[in-house]
C-alpha cells in the first residue's frame, strides 16, 4: 500500500509540474461503447450507464445508427458534451451511417471522427418520423455544418472542419487520439493512447492501452431484434402465421411458444418505430385472407389479395424517410415466404398431422365419429382414432362429445352433421 501511495504521488506531482492535472480514471484502458442500430430508449440508457460507470482513460462511442426512435436523448447529449471523463465519438466502420440524434451525439463529443465512406446526416429530425426541428438543432449545435442539418454527405479522406479525425478503423482512431487535449471539469487532459515500436526494422505506431468493447447484454440485444422495420414486419408476420398454424393443428405446441416470442419482438419494434398503423393492420388482414382460402383448401383470389396486402404493408410499414426506409427486396422475400408457407408448407404439415393410416380420405364419408370440440360451425372431430378439422354444413348445435357423421370431405376438412338420436 505504501509503495502504491508513493507511485501515485509521483505521478500526480509530475503532472502538476508540466501544467496538466493527473486524470482520476484508469490510465490503462479505453472503453469502446458500441452504439449500433436505431437509437431507442434501451440503447440510450445503456450508453449513459456505460459512460457513468467507466473508469477508463477515455470512452469512445463507436456509432452506426441511422435513426433515433423513442425516448429523450437530451440527457445523453448533455452528458457527452459535458462529460465526467474524456469522450470521443467515431462513426464507422464503413458502410456505417450516422444521422438523426446519432449525428448530434457525434457532434457533441469532445473529439469526433469517422471512417472514409461513412454517410453522415441529415441531423433533422432528431427523432425519426417526428416534425422537422432544424432550427432547434442549429441553435443547440451551431458548429454542425448546415449541409448536415438537412442533408447528407459521404466522408472523404480529406474531410475536415466538422471531424477531428478520419480513420478507416477503430484501432487507427484510437492511435489518432494520442497527444490530443480535451477539457474535463474545466481542466485540460492530454490523452496517451499510442506508442511507437520497431518490428523487423520497420517503425510503426500501435495502441498503448487495452481496448475494451462494451455492448448491450443478451437480454437487451434480444429485445432490440425487432427495432428495424423489416425485422418488426417479419416477426409480426411469422408470429401471426404460426398462431394460425397452431389453430389448425388442434392443440398448442412448440410453434405456439415461438409465435408468442415473435409477437413480443415484433410488438416491441412496433411500439418504438414510427409505423403507419394502417400498414400494421394490413398484416393480420392479409393473413386472414390466406387463412380463409387455406381452410377451404383453395388458394385463389383471396390469397392473391392477401399477398398484395402484405407487400403493401411491408413497403410502407414505417413513415420515417429518409432516416428509415424499408428495403424492398427483404420485404419481398418475407411476403413470398409467407405465400409458400400457406400454399405448400402449412398444407403439408397439417395434412400429415391429421392424416390417418389409410391412403385417401373418401372412405371417411359415412363414418361415425365424435366431436372433440363444439362445431360452431368449425371445430375438431375424432374419426377412426384420428383427429380432423371439421365443419358443419349448417348451424347444427354440435357440442363436444356428440356423435357426428361425415357427409363429405373437402381437402383436409370433414363436412359433418349430427347423428340423429
Amino acid at each position: 500500500m505504501l509503495r502504491r501511495f508513493f507511485i501515485s504521488l509521483v505521478v500526480a506531482v509530475s503532472a502538476f509540474l508540466v501544467g496538466l492535472p493527473a486524470w482520476a480514471g484508469g490510465d490503462d484502458g479505453i472503453d469502446v461503447v458500441v452504439v449500433a442500430g436505431s437509437l431507442d430508449g434501451r440503447l440510450t440508457d445503456f450508453v449513459i450507464g456505460a459512460i457513468e460507470s467507466s473508469d477508463a482513460q477515455v470512452v469512445v462511442l463507436q456509432i452506426d445508427s441511422a435513426a433515433t426512435l423513442d425516448g429523450d436523448i437530451t440527457g445523453l447529449l448533455e452528458l457527452v458534451s459535458d462529460p465526467p471523463l474524456p469522450i470521443a465519438a467515431y462513426g464507422g466502420p464503413d458502410p456505417a451511417r450516422v444521422s438523426g440524434g446519432a449525428l448530434r451525439l457525434l457532434s457533441s463529443a469532445q473529439i469526433a471522427g469517422a471512417a472514409p465512406g461513412v454517410l453522415l446526416g441529415p441531423a433533422a429530425p432528431t427523432h425519426a418520423g417526428a416534425a422537422d426541428d432544424s432550427d432547434a438543432i442549429r441553435a443547440a449545435d451551431p458548429d454542425l455544418p448546415e449541409l448536415l442539418v438537412s442533408g447528407s454527405v459521404s466522408v472523404a479522406d480529406d474531410f475536415d472542419g466538422f471531424l477531428d479525425l478520419v480513420e478507416p478503423s477503430i484501432g487507427q482512431f484510437v492511435v489518432g487520439l494520442d497527444g490530443r487535449e480535451v477539457v474535463v471539469a474545466g481542466s485540460p487532459v492530454v490523452l496517451h493512447t499510442a506508442v511507437e515500436e520497431v518490428v523487423d526494422g520497420i517503425s510503426g505506431v500501435r495502441p498503448s492501452v487495452n481496448v475494451r468493447f462494451i455492448e448491450p447484454g443478451l437480454i437487451d440485444a434480444t429485445i432490440r431484434l425487432g427495432v428495424g422495420p423489416e425485422a418488426a414486419f417479419f416477426f409480426l408476420v411469422v408470429g401471426l402465421s404460426l398462431a394460425a398454424f397452431e389453430f389448425y393443428a388442434a392443440g398448442p405446441g412448440a410453434a405456439a411458444a415461438v409465435a408468442v416470442v415473435c409477437l413480443l419482438l415484433g410488438g416491441y419494434g412496433i411500439s418504438v418505430l414510427p409505423v403507419r398503423w394502417w400498414a400494421v393492420a394490413l398484416v393480420p388482414f392479409g393473413l386472414l385472407l390466406y387463412t380463409i382460402d387455406f381452410q377451404r383448401n383453395d388458394l385463389g383470389w383471396k390469397s392473391i389479395l392477401g399477398t398484395g396486402a402484405l407487400l403493401f404493408a411491408g413497403l410502407f410499414f414505417t413513415d420515417a424517410a429518409p432516416q428509415i426506409v424499408q428495403t424492398w427486396w427483404i420485404v419481398l422475400i418475407i411476403v413470398l415466404g409467407t405465400a409458400l408457407w400457406f400454399g405448400f408448407a402449412l398444407t403439408t404439415i397439417v395434412r400429415s398431422r391429421f392424416a390417418t393410416q389409410t391412403i385417401g380420405r373418401d372412405h371417411l364419408v359415412g363414418r361415425i365419429g365424435a366431436a372433440d370440440t363444439a362445431i360452431t360451425p368449425d371445430g375438431t372431430v375424432v374419426v377412426d382414432g384420428a383427429r380432423w378439422r371439421a365443419r358443419s354444413t349448417r348451424v347444427s348445435g354440435i357440442e363436444a362429445g356428440d356423435q357426428v357423421e361425415v357427409v363429405a370431405v373437402e381437402g383436409i376438412v370433414l363436412e359433418v352433421e349430427p347423428v340423429s338420436k
